[in-house]
């Protein structure tokens, strides 16, 4: 048996299909499936995976009519006979060494869930915050901790996390297949705090193509407003499995914090229709986590309280004045008022200039 199933899902990708596929080939762990989930292509991508699957026997070809990735990946999932499992996205690929260390580590720590870093590419397409997140730390939790998904380097791509195969079916673990965007970030929320050991490693095993022309999220890179609100879209869906699991009573008030980093900050920065729009959907989404929420509100800094206060009633949203105090406080909370001055500075500047 193998000691890791690879999942690729592929969809059109016929031009960097190569890339990711010769990464796997020379890989120094050979004992490892290749599961190429075919997601109805319409290019030359089916070609592309047969050539590769004649001259190697460890690929497999999983042809499915089109289904999203989700559905791609969730198709991998159930076809693996491996004990651990990992995402290779089609236009990404893995270092030489990626599927050795993987097994090793979970080996070593009998994780659930293992999580490690990674490269981007080119690297002179990296920018701070991609650098940070693509830079976990050595690190094991024995338990689950809110600190892993506030403030470790794990978030947001499941394609640089593997898992314990039985952990994901016994869990009942999938891919939201009712997303378009962000499923990524809605499956880590779901693995870690059903996982019983994570583990961080520091090692960089994947190269991350940042950009993709004509991909979605190349797309809402330039339209903030549409990704904040399928922002909104995505805490919803977290905030139902959380509610579900019974892990939102418990952590309440780091999620409405967690909530305000991902959606409700950054939106004050908006056009006011634009932001109103938004704490009005996010309003909407939270409805019935109201009374957790007013439970919570000894544990709520005012910073955060006020942002969600503004969800539930846009009218408090009174101005371009009041929006940058939200900010200012938020950021105090966050950083110090120090830090806060000079991120303050900058929006003053940026707006000075027209930007």
């Amino acid at each position: 048996m193998a000691r890791l199933s690879v999942v690729v899902p592929v969809y059109n990708v016929e031009d960097c299909l190569p890339w990711c596929l010769d990464s796997l080939e020379v890989q120094t762990l050979s004992d490892i499936e290749i599961l190429c989930v075919n997601d109805g292509s319409t290019d030359g991508s089916r070609d592309v995976l047969a050539s590769y699957a004649d001259r190697d026997a460890r690929i497999r070809i999983i042809d499915k009519p089109n289904g999203g990735l989700s559905s791609a990946r969730n198709a991998g999932i159930d076809a693996a006979t491996a004990p651990y499992v990992s995402f290779l996205d089609s236009d990404d690929r893995y270092t030489s060494n990626a599927c050795e260390r993987i097994v090793a580590a979970l080996d070593e720590t009998s994780a659930d869930v293992l999580t490690f870093g990674a490269n981007p590419y080119p690297a002179e397409d990296g920018y701070p915050w991609l650098e940070h997140v693509l830079s976990p730390r050595d690190v094991v939790y024995d338990a689950f901790s809110m600190d892993l998904v506030l403030k470790e380097s794990s978030l947001p791509f499941s394609w640089r996390t593997a898992c314990r195969t039985d952990f994901l079916r016994e869990s009942g673990i999938a891919f939201e297949q009712d997303l378009r965007f962000g499923e990524d970030q809605v499956f880590a929320f779901a693995v870690y705090p059903r996982s019983s050991k994570t583990a961080l490693i520091s090692d960089k095993l994947y190269d991350y193509r940042v950009s993709r022309p004509g991909s979605l999220m190349d797309r809402l890179r330039a339209m903030p407003g549409k990704r904040l609100m399928e922002h909104v879209t995505i805490a919803g869906a977290i905030f139902a499995d959380w509610q579900q699991a019974g892990f939102l009573h418990e952590h309440a008030a780091d999620m409405a914090f967690w909530l305000c980093t991902f959606v409700l900050y950054d939106a004050l920065d908006l056009a006011p229709a634009s932001a109103d729009e938004i704490f009005a959907s996010t309003g909407q989404m939270l409805a019935p986590y109201r009374e957790l929420l007013d439970a919570a509100r000894a544990d709520l800094p005012q910073a955060v309280s006020a942002l969600i206060d503004a969800a539930f009633d846009v009218g408090e949203l009174k101005g371009a004045v009041h929006r940058e105090r939200l900010m200012f406080a938020f950021d105090c909370y966050r950083y110090g008022r120090k830090r806060a001055a000079g991120r303050a500075a900058k929006r003053l500047l940026r707006g000075a200039n027209g930007n």
